[in-house]
């Protein structure tokens, strides 16, 4: 089926799309607000097989190992930018997440260089890398974290604006809306571990799946150890 759209990208303000997102319940109201029929979004999502929605292929991490990166087809990545353009105007990052944010309405970028700058000058830092970050976020997270507050959105519409996210049942490398999403779903981890920080005199802060927290102490407190965090996070 050719895509059929009336424009590449969501027409409103900032505000705007985030008022028309936050009111979304049905599938009807999400492919209104995407701006596509519904039948286009139904075929997409469910009438191409899986084969043709995405394509893998793997490249080569740092250390030597291979990432599989699974890029959607055209027609739904398109879908995917607007969705993405919508999240980007939900989406509060807090003040530790320094990967995938946009610098609108940000008195700084962040990014990897900022990301570095909370650290610099500390007597020990801690890195600590999330394993399988996108893959680890299922389906269920995802429509969960829609449905529930702060976006509260339909059952309906979380439903299908997580089966436009998700593939296998995670977040695939390779779509638009897979940054934004991990960011959305560790805000409770972000608000958390920054509490854990601050309880322990240190900084924290966040570069997509790397975890970071140091102290100008002389000594490092055992975080992990005292808390938990690990068996419930690794």
């Amino acid at each position: 089926m050719p895509v059929k759209r009336k424009t590449l990208a969501l027409v409103g303000t900032p505000d705007e799309l985030r008022k028309k997102f936050l009111a979304l319940k049905t599938r009807a109201g999400v492919a209104e607000f995407l701006d596509i029929p519904l039948s286009q979004l139904t075929y997409h999502l469910f009438t191409v097989e899986a084969t043709g929605r995405y394509s893998k292929f793997n490249i080569a991490k740092r250390s030597g190992a291979l990432r599989e990166i699974q890029s959607p087809a055209t027609a739904l990545k398109l879908i995917q930018r607007k969705l993405n353009q919508a999240l980007s105007c939900v989406y509060q990052p807090r003040n530790a997440v320094h990967g995938f944010v946009t610098s609108r309405g940000l008195s700084a970028p962040r990014n990897i260089v900022s990301n570095a700058r909370v650290h610099l000058g500390a007597e020990f830092i801690l890195n600590v890398d999330l394993k399988d970050f996108f893959p680890s976020i299922n389906f269920g997270r995802v429509r969960g974290m829609f449905a529930r507050k702060p976006y509260g959105l339909g059952v309906k519409a979380a439903t299908v604006l997580a089966q436009v996210c998700c593939f296998e049942n995670g977040l695939p490398q390779g779509a638009p809306t897979s940054p934004i999403i991990s960011n959305m779903i560790c805000g409770k981890l972000d608000a958390d571990l920054q509490k854990l920080a601050q309880r322990y005199n240190c900084l924290y802060s966040r570069y997509a799946d790397d975890i970071t927290f140091s102290t100008h102490a002389k000594s490092f407190p055992n975080v992990a150890l005292r808390t938990g965090w690990t068996a419930r996070w690794e």
